[in-house]
């Protein structure tokens, strides 16, 4: 029966995962493109008369902006990947039990001789593998565009992966709370409004932390504080370092959350479908 489980993962969430992952590796190879047309002097300028408030939402020093490898690592941070792995984590997230709920197929799918347990797992390592898809996408796209296009800067493939490492952690928590959430409702559009309403509410403390020195101190109660890939590309000696800290805060808070999604749900009574 677990082998019906998986077919039954992989088949529902293969739509949505091409259709991303195209999305990632195509942003991300004309993100290079439009870097390529751009003159790096005329580029600096431009960020030198930007607001001191928004270099501070870069995060990434002058120096470091104007060259090819710094502006290609913006492609990581861009709303149009935070989109495509936000989607990915808040349909699958949201599907593992309050959508199986909402739909009148958990009483069914339960009845077969198969554990809880078996059902949140199983469909939490497929969202997993769509998140490195994802990751993988977007690195590919970043490494296909350099290769197609001429730079002004050398800009070396592998500076790139720990940027695709970064946002594979992201899409791991995100997914996790995700669940975490599903499994203690019983409407998946509650369930996506409420995580969609956690996410903005860090969001915000993110911009406060980043645009009010004397708030930086918020960056550390926010997850988004640990999703910085353009510092993983332009910092290649603290690497390791850093993607420690970023990435094992992720991925150890999205574990916790996938621990408590277990629980509640083994232990949840079910609404009966109506």
């Amino acid at each position: 029966m677990n082998r019906a489980l998986w077919s039954k993962s992989l088949l529902e969430a293969r739509a949505l995962l091409a259709a991303l992952a195209l999305l990632m590796f195509a942003f991300n190879w004309l993100f290079v493109w439009l870097t390529s047309l751009v003159d790096l002097g005329a580029y600096k300028i431009i960020m030198q008369a930007l607001p001191g408030e928004f270099r501070s939402m870069i995060n990434l020093p002058i120096a470091k902006l104007a060259t090819d490898t710094g502006r290609i690592a913006l492609a990581y941070i861009d709303p149009v990947a935070v989109f495509a792995v936000l989607s990915w984590a808040l349909a699958r997230g949201s599907d593992c039990v309050a959508g199986e709920i909402g739909r009148g197929t958990m009483e069914m799918l339960l009845a077969q001789p198969v554990s809880r347990l078996s059902v949140l797992a199983i469909h939490a390592v497929v969202t997993t593998l769509g998140a490195a898809v994802l990751a993988i996408a977007a690195w590919l796209g970043t490494a296909q565009g350099i290769i197609a296009c001429k730079l002004a800067d050398e800009a070396p493939l592998a500076a790139f992966v720990p940027a695709a490492g970064n946002l594979f952690a992201l899409t791991f928590f995100l997914s996790a709370v995700s669940s975490m959430i599903s499994a203690c409702e019983s409407y998946r559009w509650r369930a996506i409004g409420i995580m969609g309403g956690f996410y903005m509410i860090e969001l915000v403390i993110k911009v406060v932390g980043r645009l009010a020195p004397k708030f930086d101190w918020l960056l550390y109660g926010t997850f988004l504080g640990a999703f910085e890939p353009q510092v993983l590309v332009v910092n290649p000696e603290r690497v390791w370092e850093l993607s420690w800290r970023y990435d094992g805060t992720l991925i150890g808070l999205g574990l916790a959350a996938y621990i408590i999604a277990a629980v509640v749900f083994c232990r949840r009574d079910l609404p009966a479908p109506l």
